[in-house]
């Protein structure tokens, strides 16, 4: 009875250290910056990381299944060398990115694209100390961290130097062509006078919605935040490292589910700005703050959450469907 509850304290240990260094990056990011604070946190995370980390690594539990980050580099190189590779490259990725803010780009400041890039990091340096039956969601941190990383750092900075346009301006065009131009035109197409404006002069937001309130034209900014440009980004993240770690391959079927689920989260996003919007048409500015604050993200949640209930059924039938009949048949229980 000991054995067990110890390797779970330490594992626990791990987490607990993980979430507070990730903690403090996302109190840094969000402004909210405390510096002693975040300091103590990042310390304090990282001993309690270490200590678990070592005490997993030198537990008797010496034999491990392979996760699918492992047997999929293992299809490319010798599995010792790709137990080297995983925290080697996270190591690298993590002081690459530092040198590359500091020297290439020139800013010190954290940013989320720093926070994601942090984590991402810190998933493979920590991706082969835990034990085995850790793996599914060491698989999907991975997956999940890649996948923003790709959408919110390369894509963006890719477009960004072969554009010479600034992450400001470029962030602006998406928001105003995928949230708050569809807002404008859906909610003019159902009576009520509002314009999607795009202002790169003004000192506040360049997207901003303008409706009109007991005959005063009020005018609502909408930032990245706001306009669920990257909620939709880090659910739609999630979604496909899930789907591809819980059944471990592609089919037609998968790949259709990714592109509904885009679809789903895109119009989820879209029906919460609607509804925030007119809520401000119909009593004003403070109904409109409230319904943002407190109510807009219940309904993105409350679709994404149907939607991902409702395709991950249909997907473990076709799964259980497309499985060999031998895999199917009950295994007789084991003799003690």
């Amino acid at each position: 009875m000991f054995a067990p509850s110890v390797k779970f304290q330490r594992e626990w240990l791990l987490l607990l250290g993980s979430l507070l260094v990730a903690a403090a990056l996302y109190n840094h990011y969000m402004g909210h910056s405390v510096l002693l604070l975040e300091l103590v946190m990042v310390a304090v995370g990282t001993v309690l990381a270490i200590i678990a980390a070592k005490a997993i690594h030198d537990s008797t539990e010496k034999e491990k299944d392979r996760g699918l980050i492992t047997r999929l580099l293992m299809k490319i190189m010798p599995e010792k060398l790709v137990a080297m590779f995983i925290p080697t490259a996270g190591f690298v990725i993590l002081l690459g990115w530092s040198a590359y803010k500091l020297f290439v780009v020139g800013e010190n400041n954290l940013r989320m694209e720093d926070f994601i890039v942090t984590l991402f990091g810190l998933s493979l340096v920590l991706y082969n100390l835990g034990p085995s039956k850790l793996h599914i969601a060491q698989d999907f941190a991975v997956l999940y961290l890649l996948f923003m990383t790709i959408a919110f750092v390369v894509i963006w900075r890719a477009y960004e130097v072969f554009s010479g346009e600034s992450h400001y301006r470029i962030t602006s065009y998406t928001e105003f062509y995928i949230v708050t131009s569809p807002v404008a035109a859906i909610l003019n197409a159902l009576g009520f006078n509002v314009h999607a404006v795009l202002d790169f002069e003004g000192l506040g937001l360049s997207n901003i919605i303008e409706y009109w309130h007991n005959g005063v034209m009020l005018r609502v900014g909408i930032g990245a935040g706001c306009s669920g440009l990257y909620s939709t980004g880090l659910f739609f993240s999630a979604f496909l490292a899930f789907v591809l770690v819980r059944y471990q391959r592609l089919s037609w079927q998968i790949g259709a589910s990714f592109v509904a689920g885009f679809a789903v989260t895109w119009l989820s996003n879209i029906i919460r700005m609607i509804i925030t919007v007119w809520a401000g048409i119909m009593w004003g500015h403070p109904a409109l703050a409230f319904v943002h604050s407190y109510i807009g993200i219940v309904i993105f949640v409350v679709f994404v959450t149907i939607f991902w209930v409702l395709i991950v059924r249909w997907l473990d039938k076709v799964h259980e469907a497309g499985r060999p009949e031998e895999d199917k048949t009950p295994q007789p229980a084991a003799q003690s």
